[in-house]
């Protein structure tokens, strides 16, 4: 499935195909610091499935929990988390759920919760959800 996206702002816009994709929750500190949340909800699909068709993204280098470099873009006008690149999975992407445009939104089920030993004690793990305690590999 060809989907869109973008920032707030509209500044940034890219495309992705969307077929064999992940769907997760991740619980890391990184996360939560990035998008102000308790989690983030990130689809994680083929590097070579997107592509940046409308302005150009700022990004932050910082060391994961792989040990690896992760790159997480982001709109230099509105702020907005897009997209990150993991180092430790050169070959994917990991689109910010959030970004997806309004008729993209619903992409069925969750596949798993990842980083489950930071998920803040006021949520539940997600029924029938893969749960794993570090990051999930695509």
């Amino acid at each position: 499935m060809s989907v869109t996206g973008g920032c707030a702002c509209d500044a940034v816009r890219y495309t992705a195909e969307i077929d064999s994709d992940v769907k997760a929750v991740c619980h890391c500190l990184n996360c939560q610091k990035r998008t102000a949340s308790a989690f983030s909800v990130n689809v994680i699909i083929p590097r070579k499935s997107f592509k940046i068709t409308q302005g150009t993204t700022k990004y932050h280098t910082y060391i994961a929990d792989s040990k690896k470099p992760y790159h997480t873009h982001f709109c230099g006008d509105c702020g907005s988390a897009l997209y990150g690149e993991p180092e430790a999975f050169p070959d994917t992407v990991s689109i910010k759920a959030g970004s997806l445009d309004e008729a993209f939104t619903n992409l069925g089920t969750i596949d798993a919760e990842a980083f489950t030993v930071r998920r803040k004690d006021y949520l539940k793990p997600l029924e029938g959800v893969k749960q794993v305690e570090g990051m999930i590999s695509p």
